[in-house]
């Protein structure tokens, strides 16, 4: 396999897992919770600490991706990408049983936002499953 196809396939799941920084952001709206005194409903509690998790770890995924080798780094990103789209499903369902209110976003901008995110993660994911890619991670340090 032509190694240039390696880095190429990478680099653009390197890429699509970059696109979702702006999950950290969601540590900024924990004061927004009811429980805290402001007025997002509590149900996003969950949806944004393993957003925030998940954000914080994007670094090191992006790291592992480009840098680290081995079946089990595969696996992890693997897991990484499987759970982030679990975690925006989880937005769109907390979404929908408890709308945040319009002064925090309106509800398309969220549910635009969280989907495209949802579908970029499972684009990523799907991308790690290319032969190239596997090939990469099971072949031997070069």
């Amino acid at each position: 396999m032509n190694p240039a196809t390696h880095a190429s396939s990478r680099i653009w799941i390197a890429v699509l897992i970059g696109l979702t920084i702006p999950r950290v952001q969601t540590l900024l709206f924990l004061p927004k919770l009811e429980m805290f005194g402001g007025i997002a409903p509590d149900a996003w509690f969950a949806a944004w600490v393993s957003d925030a998790i998940l954000g914080l770890l994007i670094p090191l995924a992006i790291y592992a991706l480009l840098r680290l080798r081995g079946p089990v780094v595969w696996g992890a990103l693997l897991i990484y990408n499987a759970v982030g789209a679990f975690d925006y499903s989880h937005g769109l369902a907390t979404q929908f049983t408890d709308p945040l209110p319009a002064s925090i976003a309106p509800a398309a901008v969220v549910y635009v936002g969280i989907g495209a995110c949802m579908l970029v993660q499972l684009v990523a994911l799907a991308l790690l499953f290319r032969r190239d890619v596997i090939a990469h991670f099971h072949s031997p340090q070069s």
